[in-house]
């Protein structure tokens, strides 16, 4: 019984290790070997590379660019056109009518521009005479241009009033606004001063084509204090040294009076101011103006 015993146990040993034995490795096939070919040369690719994608913005969203095409800049026959129909749109208004009458002389069509003025109403516009005046001598109307500016002057003269324009002290006088200013304001006592005097806006007496003005001159000499020294020779002046009375055929635009002033001899150092006064003896108009000076002290010799 004992070796039937062993037997079984060694059966049943020999079954389990059978079972728990790993199966015998399969023959395979011999694999055939892959031809060899040889790789072909790379060729580098001359073309731009893709610019890379933008990253779409959401479903349904393709982006795009857009070029903006160059700006023109407008041309001076643009901005005619543009104003020729406004003015066509606002038939009425004298503003945008002067406006196209401006651009049309600006153009160099002053015929144009002539008929475009005429079209203008309302004639307050202080622009309307001056582009009137630059018409006229430019189509020739050289007349109808200088009476045209003579009134312009006079109306100019009336809003301004009557005034001293200059008054300085000067060596040479040649003519109007052509001097030569002095130096210093420096003089000695018992010397001379020579004032150059240029009075503005003065009125003009009419008689048919001729012009006649009439002014008043007056000096004084004033010291540090404001005070009115006595100049004597100043005082006895003759009245033709102290008015003038001029007539010319045609208006006067420019005028300019000079005087030479003697100092009294013992007048004492310091600084002094020569007050001139002009009178518009016509309009009725005076205007003053303050030179000053500086009288040096005498060098006495020992």
């Amino acid at each position: 019984m004992r070796g039937a015993g062993l037997f079984v146990i060694s059966s049943f040993a020999l079954a389990a290790i059978a079972c728990s034995a790993p199966p015998p490795p399969s023959v395979k096939a011999p694999e055939t070997p892959a031809a060899v070919v040889d790789p072909e040369p790379v060729q580098e690719s001359t073309a731009p590379a893709a610019a890379p994608q933008p990253p779409s913005a959401g479903a349904g969203v393709v982006r795009t660019s857009v070029e903006v095409p160059p700006r023109n800049e407008p041309t001076a026959d643009d901005v005619l056109k543009l104003q020729k129909e406004l003015a066509a749109r606002h038939a009425s208004s004298d503003e945008e009518k002067l406006k196209l009458a401006l651009l049309h002389a600006a153009a160099g069509n002053l015929e144009e521009a002539e008929r475009v003025m005429s079209t203008v109403k309302n004639r307050t516009n202080r622009m309307l005479p001056y582009m009137e005046l630059y018409l006229r001598r430019e189509l020739g109307d050289h007349p109808g241009a200088g009476k045209l500016l003579a009134r312009l002057e006079e109306e100019d003269r009336a809003s301004t009033g009557f005034a001293i324009a200059r008054a300085e002290l000067v060596t040479r006088v040649r003519r109007f606004r052509d001097y030569a200013p002095a130096e210093s304001d420096r003089v000695a006592p018992g010397g001379e001063i020579h004032l150059y005097v240029e009075p503005t806006n003065f009125a003009a007496q009419k008689a048919g084509d001729k012009r006649t003005i009439h002014l008043r001159y007056e000096w004084a000499l004033l010291d540090d204090h404001s005070t009115v020294r006595p100049v004597p020779a100043w005082d006895e002046a003759p009245a033709e040294a102290r008015e003038d009375r001029v007539t010319s055929n045609g208006p006067i635009a420019e005028f300019y009076q000079s005087f030479r002033l003697p100092l009294p001899v013992n007048l004492a150092a310091g600084k002094y101011r020569v007050r001139v006064t002009v009178t518009d003896v016509i309009a009725g108009k005076s205007d003053r103006h303050d030179v000053p000076i500086e009288v040096m002290p005498v060098e006495r010799t020992r």
